[in-house]
C-alpha cells in the first residue's frame, strides 16, 4: 500500500497535513499507512515503517501496556481515547504521546497519534508550581503558629491543639500537668540591660525548653516573658521533679554575671477541666510563688 489515501479530494489538504500522526494496522499489527508526520516530526522515514510492526515504535513499558490494556480494550469497545504511551523516534528519543485509536471488523487499527512533550512539560510546571505553593503553606503556617523570637509555639497555636491533649487524658485516663512559667524581674533586665538583652534572654529559655521538652509536650511563650507547658501523663511528683529541673536550667542562663530565675505555677488535671480553667488555676499558683518570694514552683490548690 502506498502513503496516499485512496479516493481523495486533490483539491484539498490530505492527512500530511495534520499535525498529528495517523497511522493504519492490520490485524497483525503490521503497519500498512503512516503520514508525513512520523518523518517530518519524528524522523522516521515512512517508508522504512511499512510492513514493520507497530510495536517497534514504542517503548517496553509502552508495550507492555498496550499488551495488557489497550488491545483487550480495543477487542473489547473497539475503540480507546487518549491513552499516554512513549514512542522511540529517529533520534533514538524518548517522545511522550497521545494515542487514541479504533478497530473495526477486520481487525485494521486507525491509530492517532499527538505529541504529549507540551504537556509533559506543563504537567511538570504544575507539579513544580504545587510543591512551591505546598512549601510556602508550611512557611505560613510555621510563621502563624511559631513565636518568632523563640521558635516556640504561640499562644493561638498551643490553644489550638491544647483541647485535644486534655480530651486524651480523660479518654486514657492519664493525669496531665500545666506549667505557667514566669522570669523573675524581667523588667528590670529590659529597662537596666537594654531590649537586646532581655531579648537574648527569651532566646536561651526558648531553646532550652525545646531542648528539655519531649516529643509529646506542648510547650509555648504565652506572651511577653511568661512560658507555658503542658505535660500529658504525668503526675504531680513527675512534675514538681520536672520544675526542679527547669529552675536548675534556667540558672544556666546569666544577666551581667547573675542567674536567671524563675517562678513556676502548676496545677494538675485528668482532663475534666478546660484549657481556660487551667491556665487560671495554674496563674494562680504561679501568683503564689512570686509572692512568696519568687524563684519557687507552687501547686494549684
Amino acid at each position: 500500500m502506498v502513503n496516499t489515501l485512496d479516493n481523495a479530494n486533490l483539491d484539498a489538504p490530505g492527512p500530511d497535513a495534520f499535525q498529528c500522526g495517523a497511522l493504519i494496522t492490520d490485524k497483525n499489527r503490521t503497519i500498512i499507512y503512516a503520514n508525513a508526520y512520523f518523518s517530518e516530526e519524528l524522523n522516521l522515514q515512512v517508508a522504512s515503517l511499512l510492513g514493520t510492526s507497530s510495536d517497534d515504535l514504542f517503548t517496553v513499558s509502552s508495550k507492555i501496556f498496550i499488551e495488557s490494556y489497550l488491545m483487550p480494550l480495543l477487542l473489547h469497545e473497539k475503540k480507546c481515547d487518549e491513552i499516554q504511551l512513549a514512542l522511540i523516534d529517529g533520534n533514538h528519543k524518548r517522545i511522550s504521546i497521545m494515542v487514541s485509536a479504533k478497530m473495526d471488523d477486520k481487525g485494521q487499527i486507525y491509530w492517532s497519534l499527538f505529541s504529549a512533550t507540551k504537556r509533559d512539560k506543563l504537567f511538570a510546571e504544575l507539579l513544580d508550581t504545587r510543591k512551591k505553593l505546598e512549601a510556602q503553606a508550611k512557611i505560613l503556617h510555621s510563621m502563624s503558629s511559631t513565636d518568632e523570637l523563640t521558635g516556640l509555639m504561640n499562644r493561638r497555636e498551643i490553644n489550638l491543639r491544647a483541647p485535644e491533649l486534655i480530651n486524651q487524658a480523660k479518654r486514657f485516663t492519664h493525669t496531665i500537668a500545666l506549667l505557667m512559667i514566669d522570669i523573675d524581674h524581667f523588667k528590670e533586665v529590659n529597662d537596666t540591660y537594654g531590649h537586646l538583652e532581655g531579648d537574648r534572654v527569651l532566646k536561651e529559655i526558648g531553646s532550652r525548653l525545646k531542648t528539655f521538652g519531649r516529643q509529646t509536650d506542648l510547650i509555648a511563650r504565652f506572651g511577653g516573658e511568661e512560658f507555658i507547658m503542658l505535660l500529658p501523663d504525668t503526675d504531680a511528683t513527675d512534675a514538681r521533679l520536672l520544675a526542679q529541673r527547669l529552675h536548675n536550667l534556667m540558672s544556666e542562663i546569666e544577666v551581667n554575671n547573675s542567674p536567671v530565675t524563675v517562678s513556676i505555677g502548676i496545677t494538675m488535671s485528668d482532663g475534666s477541666r478546660n484549657l481556660e480553667v487551667l491556665i487560671k488555676q495554674a496563674d494562680n499558683a504561679l501568683y503564689n510563688a512570686k509572692s512568696n518570694g519568687r524563684n519557687r514552683t507552687e501547686f494549684a490548690q
